[in-house]
């Protein structure tokens, strides 16, 4: 085992020792935000949160390098919609694309509410970011810390641009750094009402409403340091949009 695979499954395993869900946060309906999944392990335990773009799962690279692992002897569950479940079977391998791993999803999907998620266009959508929370799955109990369902939201307060998180990082601990294995890759600062917790949270879409009533996912979270107002990552996917910026 590699130690880039060795650091990510520890990462995850030691996520899972926390509380899963975002810490005071809102409970939401999951049909309100499309294409948001979770991906389960055997005993249902969350491994990470994603968006689900036709057909296509997409995660953070920490936690693509642990799920690649994990598929190697064992399946994993995708949880999408209303709660409907698709297997990913073992031997799948995802691919890595600028911090970001995509899996094909080869079994069927079911009907589902909202299933496949639309990403920021900065050319096209104007963002409402009165309107922007970070959205997760996680059980609201410490003993508990599988998947029960229940989705949290927290309303971002602050985003820094991509190119500004470059430099905000400097500021930032050791550990929360060392959840970037593509020192490339592309990422947003951002603060919340609530906090990220845990692997349950780990890959939590960024939501927020254009000017014209859509939903749209800007970025997956990266990070977890289960402190309100404190920093957190989160990989862009605005392709590095200037004016995702607001509350700096």
């Amino acid at each position: 085992m590699s130690c880039l695979i060795a650091t990510s499954l520890a990462v995850l395993l030691g996520l899972a020792t926390f509380v899963t869900s975002v810490k005071d946060g809102t409970e939401v309906d999951q049909c309100g935000y499309p294409g948001l999944v979770a991906v389960l392990a055997p005993n249902d335990a969350i491994v990470c949160n994603g968006i689900l773009i036709s057909g296509t799962l997409v995660v953070p690279q920490i936690c693509g390098v642990g799920m690649d692992e994990f598929l190697k002897s064992n399946d994993l569950t995708l949880v999408y919609g209303n709660g409907t479940r698709a297997t990913i079977p073992t031997g799948t391998s995802g691919t890595l694309t600028g911090g970001l791993y995509s899996y094909t999803i080869t079994n069927p999907l079911g009907s589902a509410c909202n299933i496949d998620a639309t990403v920021y266009n900065s050319d096209s959508d104007t963002l409402d970011t009165s309107t922007c929370e970070v959205v997760g799955f996680g059980s609201d109990s410490l003993s508990s810390k599988i998947y029960d369902g229940v989705v949290y939201a927290s309303t971002l307060t602050k985003s820094s641009s991509s190119p500004c998180c470059d430099v905000i990082m400097n500021s930032l601990t050791s550990s929360q750094k060392g959840v970037i294995l593509d020192s490339t890759a592309s990422f947003n600062c951002l603060i919340a009402t609530g906090a990220v917790c845990g692997s349950g949270d780990l890959g939590a879409p960024v939501y927020c409403n254009t000017t014209s009533g859509a939903t749209v996912v800007t970025g997956l979270t990266s990070s977890t340091p289960c402190a309100s107002s404190d920093t957190f990552l989160v990989h862009d996917l605005t392709q590095g949009a200037t004016n995702f910026k607001f509350g700096y």
